[in-house]
């Protein structure tokens, strides 16, 4: 039996391990396992400075998150060193009788702490701590007000604290980039050569015993520093562009299955469905790229033309990995190792031609756009300033896509009346006393702040598929069905814009050929008619 396979397996979302609570107490080998790839983050720095300071005040800590987010885990791994001054209701999902309700269950811990000498620990998610704070008992009218006040502003009261993993996004900026420092370390944690690692030792463990599957292939690409990054980027894009949701838990789930799959992990990355996240990287595979350049590689492959340089850099690669992974005319598993290897020196450097085929560049934009606006400068308002200009080329194009001849006018449609265009003037521009105050260090969306004629509009919020609707927009895309969601936020827009304009002094009534402009004077309205 496989030694790694076995410690793979405690990986998965449906291991009885998934939900875990590790405790240094305990010397387990499932526990050293979580124990080694347990990574300290801020949130938990936060949380056991909280500890700390309110050891010897009666308090309670909420430490709130959706479920995967690692709150047992935390939680666990403190708890032995506060015991005595803690109490702890870890899941607040739970509770203590099979007839009891969730809520019934936190009504009974307040209560016991109410009574009792120590400080009290809650893990608990978002939602039930609302659903606590409109259902739970009224002699803990306190909490509830708590919980509420937190909800509105924020804002912890002098006995009651919240900490909340919402606030610590797995994501950051770093080197002009988006990444992820935590699940890149969890990777190379999992990867790591070292004896130190339980997965490296059952790796060689395996290797002396000649136990050879395709998870030890998997596992050695797992190591290697492009299939490291490549991952935490496709978790960036995914995450920006499908709002996919991340937890720790899902993110080992997903080593799992790149791991154990039957398949190698370059291919799982872009063809499996058992997980969410995979689920949506699929999307992103380049084997969906369109160039001439890549099409002529794919049809060469099909027809097995013999290429020097390719051999070469297969058979440099198959020798390093010792295994025969990659076929010279398995084109979709060539082409996603170049997407993977992009950017990095290898061997002859064969799959670097092919680095201009896979840039995102709408991608990277959008990623220029956000640090931008969390960095504003005259350097960065250059780059703001391209974006403002696609936007206003964007809310003209669509709102005059029957008409496209009054954009050139400078004119607005923005109603229709008995079959007549309602138009408008429209000075358009960037807010930028604002979006220099603005602060925020989001990086799923910014806001985009608009003056309508020197009149202020509410902040936009600019999410990666609304940015590259604005693209398509002004390419001659006409959003669908499919873009519902993002194409309500951009009609929600014109609406407002289109308010603002309607109370004009002078409107133009747009019907086949003719206009007619009406201009309210100080005693009457002026009309004009233009063929």
């Amino acid at each position: 039996m496989s030694q790694l396979i076995t410690l793979i397996e405690k990986l998965s979302k449906a291991s009885p391990n998934a939900v875990f609570t590790p405790k240094k107490s305990n010397n387990t080998p499932s526990d050293d396992i979580y124990n080694y790839i347990y990574i300290e983050t801020q949130i938990e720095k936060d949380y056991k400075a909280l500890l700390s300071k309110y050891r010897d005040t009666k308090s309670i800590i909420f430490l709130s998150g959706s479920s995967g987010d690692g709150k047992s885990a935390i939680i666990g791994q403190n708890q032995m060193y506060f015991d005595d001054y803690f109490d702890w209701h870890i899941d607040a999902t739970h509770s203590f009788r099979p007839n009891q309700t969730a809520i019934e269950a936190l009504n009974d811990v307040f209560e016991n702490f109410k009574v009792g000498s120590k400080s009290l620990v809650v893990g608990i998610n978002m939602g039930m701590l609302l659903n606590f704070a409109r259902e739970g008992d009224s002699s803990h009218d306190d909490i509830k007000k708590a919980i509420k006040a937190y909800d509105s502003n924020k804002i912890s009261s002098d006995n009651i604290h919240f900490i909340n993993f919402e606030d610590y996004p797995k994501f950051q900026m770093l080197n002009d980039s988006i990444s992820s420092t935590f699940i890149l370390d969890l990777i190379k944690k999992i990867a790591l050569k070292s004896d130190s690692n339980p997965f490296y030792k059952a790796f060689q463990s395996d290797l002396n015993n000649n136990i050879r599957h395709i998870d030890h292939q998997n596992f050695y690409l797992l190591g290697v520093e492009p299939v490291q990054k490549r991952i935490v980027e496709l978790l960036v894009t995914v995450h920006l562009k499908y709002d996919q949701f991340l937890t720790t838990r899902s993110i080992l789930d997903l080593i799992y299955v790149l791991l154990r799959d039957p398949r190698l992990l370059i291919d799982q990355l872009f063809e499996h469905d058992s997980n969410p996240i995979l689920e949506n990287t699929f999307k992103e595979d380049p084997i969906l790229f369109r160039t001439k350049q890549l099409d002529t590689f794919v049809l060469e492959r099909s027809n097995q033309k013999s290429d020097p340089e390719l051999e070469e850099f297969v058979s440099q690669f198959n020798q390093d990995c010792n295994s025969q992974i990659l076929n010279t005319n398995d084109a979709h598993t060539l082409v996603r190792t170049f997407y993977i290897f992009r950017e990095f020196d290898y061997a002859n450097n064969y799959h670097r031609k092919f680095e201009q085929d896979f840039a995102d560049s709408s991608t990277l934009e959008y990623v220029k756009l956000i640090i931008a606006n969390q960095n504003y400068s005259q350097e960065n308002k250059r780059t703001l300033q391209a974006f403002y200009k696609e936007i206003r080329k964007a809310i003209f194009a669509y709102a005059n896509k029957h008409n496209p001849s009054l954009t050139s006018e400078g004119l607005l449609q923005c109603d229709t009346v008995n079959g007549f265009g309602v138009c408008a003037t429209l000075e358009l521009s960037p807010a930028w006393s604002k979006v220099e105050a603005h602060q925020s260090d989001s990086i799923n969306n910014f806001k985009c702040f608009l003056n309508v004629d020197s009149e202020p509009l509410e902040p936009v919020t600019i999410s990666l598929s609304m940015y590259k609707l604005i693209l398509a927009i002004n390419q001659g895309y006409r959003p669908n069905k499919h873009d519902r969601n993002t194409i309500i936020i951009f009609e929600e827009l014109l609406e407002k814009i289109s308010s603002i304009i309607k109370r004009s002094n002078k409107l133009t009534f747009v019907k086949e050929d003719k206009k007619y402009s009406f201009k309210n004077t100080t005693d009457e309205i002026e009309v004009n008619i233009h063929d």
